[in-house]
């Protein structure tokens, strides 16, 4: 389901993010809800984005970018799922530029399971 929500895995928590089956103005909606809920939350917090069937459109990529700028005293560690073929490149792209402790994985188990550990 769509929206954003803290979840516990292995007794850790995780803002996990998910944009399944939103439409681009309600991506970067949801995306201004979580970030806003990260900064209100003022605590360190492992990521979790479900990127899965969403376009990387400029307007999407350009807020995930603002996002991670105005979140990233608060992201301990990130990871996205769902991010494969031209998506997983200019994802692996903007971690490099941006310097994000983030990483895309094929599943969100193993995208939790890397978040803690």
């Amino acid at each position: 389901m769509a929206g954003h929500s803290i979840i516990t895995h292995k007794g850790r928590e995780i803002l996990y993010v998910d944009y399944r089956g939103l439409k681009e103005q309600e991506i970067l909606e949801e995306m201004d809800k979580a970030t806003d809920f990260a900064l209100k939350e003022n605590r360190p917090l492992l990521r979790l984005s479900n990127m899965t069937d969403v376009y990387a459109v400029s307007s999407v990529v350009d807020k995930a970018k603002a996002s991670g700028k105005r979140t990233k005293h608060l992201t301990i560690k990130r990871a996205a799922v769902g991010i494969t073929g031209a998506k997983k490149v200019l994802f692996n792209a903007f971690n490099r530029v941006s310097g994000n402790n983030a990483r895309a994985f094929d599943d969100v188990e193993e995208a939790k399971d890397w978040l803690v550990s």
